[in-house]
């Protein structure tokens, strides 16, 4: 909870682009309005609807509640939109006479960011009349754009109308606080990728890992705002991917049936995810811990768990195909990936392995990844966003080709993913240290051979070490242990060297190549000490 004291001067942001504010129960206390409208209406038509049920709303979107309302009353008659449109008058009318209060804490907030230049939008999924009657009471420049009901294709929990804001404005989502009341709009932010303030009013809202929740803003300041979203980016926990305690809404979470076969989805408060033999409300999900056993209510049984890495890259979006959790594993350990190392990826794919590499450099370590493809440069993004719930800022990624747009800079090791690696051994020997290490995968044995002869031909590099990992599963029950069924078998080639000190060149092999290794049928790069043989 920030301390209750007022800053001592306006001073600009170091971190934070802009403040993103939903309307109504954040900026001002409109919810009960709403709910009060909502029961006259019901009581009006004969319906059963209670405050509980009303409050249960908050956040989501008028289309969805008046749907739930025409169901619960039954009618196909009526129209959403006519009951929407009813609705809405009736709710403006009575804001235009209560005026409602600000809540505690906005006005002096909105002063401060107005006074350090930083930008404010509204985001709701309220109309724009609604917003036209409460606007006005504060400064003509306060809020730079209005997103309301009827801009956004999709609304809350939908991230577009949090992104469409930060477009307008011209800032970074990734540096934007958004400040919510309701758990369906923290959620759109979170996904959108900022950092989320939440600020409940009668209505739940969840203390999650994207999120801080306080009891209102009142004596929040700018530059505690500004702090937050600095260490956001500098905590290493919000970097890994990892959560733990309850399973809470914006969470992925896996469902695995009682064949083994796994389902991936995202906790949304209200939701329910649909199989042959029922549905499985997502609220009998969030606030448990994980291991629980989930029943829909045709009686199927799902083990839930949050998936790991390894599960989430063999099952996420791909572009191209991924390096899989065995030859990750192995780089890891081979290239001595290590917090804070400077690392070239080149051949970024769906971005499989810069997940774990940017889990084991961290904040502090700079990952540089080189992708001819644009499209495969986007999914990438795009996955390692959605597992670690933001960017990462130690890494950029670069489109087009390595040779042509490598960047003079010291790298600590280097791994090259591609079809050629070989085409790219002069280049990045310029920018590796000395003591560095040179990985390339690569799938066929003739890749394989290529690669190792290139490198002992550059002599700057040390002998290079040749490996394939296979696993291999086994069943055991009882008496009855035997190799399972599942297997990975060849996935690809490791070839491990380390750079040599400039100038430095690598001493000779003493061993002699097997008889016509370099015979009149090879072409391929020749070390020095090897004689041509006829």
């Amino acid at each position: 909870m920030p301390a209750d004291t007022a800053p001592a001067e306006n001073t600009a942001p170091q971190h934070l682009a802009a403040l993103l504010f939903d309307f109504d129960g954040t900026l001002v206390d409109t919810e009960p309005l709403w709910i009060e409208v909502e029961l006259e209406m019901m009581a009006e038509r004969g319906g059963h609807w209670e405050w509980a049920d009303a409050e249960a709303r908050n956040g989501h979107s008028v289309p969805s509640t008046v749907k739930l309302m025409l169901s619960e009353l039954g009618d196909e008659e009526t129209s959403v939109e006519d009951m929407m449109a009813e609705l809405i008058d009736r709710v403006v009318e009575k804001v235009r006479q209560a005026e409602p209060e600000f809540r505690p804490g906005i006005e002096s907030l909105l002063a401060e960011a107005r006074a350090a230049g930083v930008p404010c939008a509204v985001v709701t999924s309220s109309p724009k009349s609604m917003t036209d009657v409460v606007l006005p009471r504060l400064p003509a420049d306060q809020f730079a754009t209005v997103i309301t009901q009827e801009i956004p294709r999709n609304l809350k929990p939908h991230p577009e109308p949090y992104l469409l804001a930060a477009e307008r404005l011209g800032v970074d989502i990734h540096r934007c606080v958004v400040v919510e009341d309701s758990d369906p709009g923290a959620i759109a932010g979170e996904a959108a990728g900022a950092t989320v303030i939440g600020v409940p009013t009668d209505g739940e809202l969840h203390d999650t890992a994207g999120r801080v929740v306080l009891p209102t803003l009142a004596g929040v300041s700018l530059d505690w705002i500004d702090q937050l979203v600095g260490d956001r980016y500098d905590e290493t926990g919000t970097l890994s991917g990892v959560r733990t305690g309850p399973m809470l809404p914006g969470e992925r979470v896996s469902l695995t049936d009682q064949k083994g076969r796994r389902h991936s989805l995202v906790l949304v408060p209200g939701k329910s995810f649909h199989t042959t033999k029922g549905g499985l409300a997502h609220d009998d999900i969030i606030g448990q811990p994980e291991g629980i056993v989930a029943t829909t209510v045709g009686g199927l049984n799902f083990l839930v768990m949050r998936p790991l890495l390894s599960e989430f890259t063999t099952t996420m979006q791909r572009g191209a195909a991924v390096i899989y959790p065995k030859d990750a594993a192995q780089i890891m350990m081979a290239a001595d990936i290590f917090p804070g190392a400077r690392v070239l990826e080149a051949g970024v794919g769906s971005g499989a392995l810069s997940m774990s590499l940017l889990r084991a450099i961290g904040p502090s370590g700079r990952l540089s990844s080189y992708e001819r493809r644009e499209d495969f440069a986007k999914i990438a993004r795009q996955n390692v966003e959605s597992f670690l719930g933001r960017d990462h800022p130690a890494w950029t990624i670069t489109v087009g080709d390595l040779v042509e747009q490598i960047r003079e800079e010291p790298v600590d090791r280097v791994i090259l993913d591609m079809l050629a690696p070989w085409e790219c051994i002069d280049a990045v020997a310029q920018v590796l240290e000395p003591g560095g290490v040179l990985c390339c995968y690569v799938a066929t044995a003739t890749q394989l051979g290529r690669v190792a002869d290139t490198l002992r031909v550059h002599g700057g590099f040390t002998e290079p070490h040749l490996t394939e990992t296979s696993i291999r599963e086994w069943h055991a029950e009882g008496l009855a242990i035997r190799p399972g069924h599942g297997s990975s078998p060849h996935t690809g080639f490791l070839v491990i060297s380390r750079r040599l000190a400039p100038g430095v060149k690598a001493p000779a092999r003493k061993r002699r190549p097997a008889p016509g290794a370099y015979g009149p049928d090879y072409t391929g790069p020749r070390p020095d000490h090897v004689a041509t043989e006829g």
